[in-house]
């Protein structure tokens, strides 16, 4: 069984709960017109013709008991006694006076009442077979003179039963017709309202990876699907821009390797071509390993990238003294400063804790580094400068060596990219070292930058945070 669409159970959750609405409604009503029709109309009306009952034999307590019916030839008929049955007896239960509606039955008279009526209790009470009608029966104790009486004045409920029914049929009927045309109108407001996102779900359909620059169609609102389609389309560009990226990596990588791999193939095709001597085969062989250094040197970077681009986090971030960092990136290019005779020197603050994982830290500045020592010319200088700022301590790296030209800045942290001065001193190199410095050093929640670029040199500077 398929589940239901969310258009679907949005409309069955409303109409659920008008439902229960209107049926709460719909009772409540029913119970104030029951309560309204047989409590306060007809309770009262029996109740003021036994007050008036009452009254008229206190009046004249020397006259013989009798009820006041309507005389006889009057001009006008007495609605309030026309459908009323009257009935006075003393407190015993016997009858002294009755309606001339009541004809020969009487009114029942309990011993459960007569006892609530010598305790001066006025009773009201609901017969349900008498003379195969409901009735509705108030008993009224009053004293005329010395001598007690309970004075009987019920009424027909079946006029009134017919009136809550009706009112009944009516809520219902009311309370249906509601429904009906509340949830059509929800049906198709909710069709209205959800078109939108059935048209972005038909277009996402047809998004895949060959069309991610395609985007998804805004209702031109600016309410909450508007938002939706807006940061939907946001992340359809991060994805665009993210596979962009990845497809230029896939195809420096490619280019990276096939390099080294057909000067590899060349020398061995042109050592092969005719027999060598020894020292010759030597030769070829020592030129073979260096590009297998150089393919290994690659590969080596090119699976630390794809470490990194899949957030393994061999460390955890901790606090960790600023200057341990720079010491340990410094031991790892001293060597070849030396071998380059350039000049390694270097400026620690006091005590300074950073919150970052050591190794990436280490890694990231020793990048920086190896490239400032490659560029700067025999008799340079690399200069570290550590220093506080807010919140952060700040590595500065400077160099004497060609600088970075301006329009270089923007792609100087782009994978396999190398600049002027790589490309015209051969350095060696494959264009990967500020890439992952600065992916490494990002990690760490801190940021990486050219703080300056002249013509005698670049400053790079990493910012970490401070723990």
């Amino acid at each position: 069984m398929r589940p239901l669409s969310f258009k679907t159970r949005l409309w069955l959750g409303h109409v659920a709960v008008l439902a229960v609405m209107l049926a709460l409604a719909a009772l409540g009503a029913d119970w104030a017109l029951r309560r309204a029709v047989l409590g306060n109309v007809i309770d009262d009306a029996i109740l003021w013709l036994a007050s008036t009952e009452a009254a008229a034999l206190q009046a004249a307590p020397a006259k013989p008991v009798r009820v006041h019916d309507i005389a006889p030839g009057a001009d006008q008929p007495s609605f309030v006694r026309l459908d009323k049955l009257v009935q006075i007896t003393d407190l015993d239960g016997h009858v002294l006076a009755r309606s001339a509606t009541l004809g020969t039955s009487r009114l029942p008279t309990p011993p459960g009442l007569l006892t609530r009526l010598r305790a001066g209790e006025t009773v009201f009470g609901t017969v349900t077979d008498f003379a195969e009608e409901p009735i509705r029966m108030v008993s009224l104790p009053v004293e005329v003179g010395q001598a007690r009486y309970a004075i009987q004045v019920a009424m027909s409920l079946d006029d009134a039963y017919a009136v809550t029914r009706a009112g009944r049929w009516l809520f219902l009927s009311m309370s249906v017709i509601i429904l009906v045309g509340i949830g059509v109108t929800s049906a198709l407001l909710a069709r209205k309202a959800l078109g939108p996102i059935d048209q972005m779900v038909r277009r996402a359909r047809q998004i895949g990876e060959a069309n991610l620059s395609d985007r998804l169609p805004h209702p031109g609102t600016a309410d909450e699907i508007g938002r939706l389609v807006e940061t939907l389309n946001e992340m359809l560009g991060r994805l665009d821009r993210s596979f962009d990226a990845q497809r230029r990596f896939t195809a420096d990588a490619s280019h990276e390797l096939r390099s080294p791999l057909s000067r590899l193939r060349a020398e061995l095709e042109v050592t092969l071509r005719r027999p060598r001597t020894a020292e010759e085969y030597g030769e070829t062989l020592h030129s073979c390993l260096d590009e297998v250094e150089r393919l290994q040197a690659l590969t080596d970077e090119l699976l630390r990238l794809a470490r990194i681009d899949a957030r393994e986090e061999p460390e955890l971030p901790q606090a960790i003294p600023v200057r341990e960092i720079v010491q340990a990136a410094l031991d790892v290019v001293r060597p070849e400063a030396e071998s380059r005779s350039v000049a390694l020197e270097v400026s620690l603050p006091g005590e300074v804790l950073v919150n970052a994982a050591p190794g990436a830290a280490k890694l990231a500045l020793a990048n920086i580094l190896q490239n400032a020592v490659k560029f700067s010319p025999a008799g340079g200088l690399v200069r570290t400068v550590v220093t506080v700022a807010p919140g952060e301590a700040v590595v500065a790296v400077s160099d004497t060596g060609p600088g970075v030209a301006p329009e270089e800045l923007s792609r100087l942290f782009q994978r396999f990219y190398r600049g002027h001065a790589a490309r015209s001193t051969d350095a060696s190199g494959v264009g990967l070292g500020l890439a992952i410095a600065r992916a490494l050093v990002e990690r760490q929640g801190g940021r990486i930058a050219v703080e300056t670029a002249t013509e005698k040199g670049a400053t790079f500077s990493v910012h970490l945070r401070r723990a």
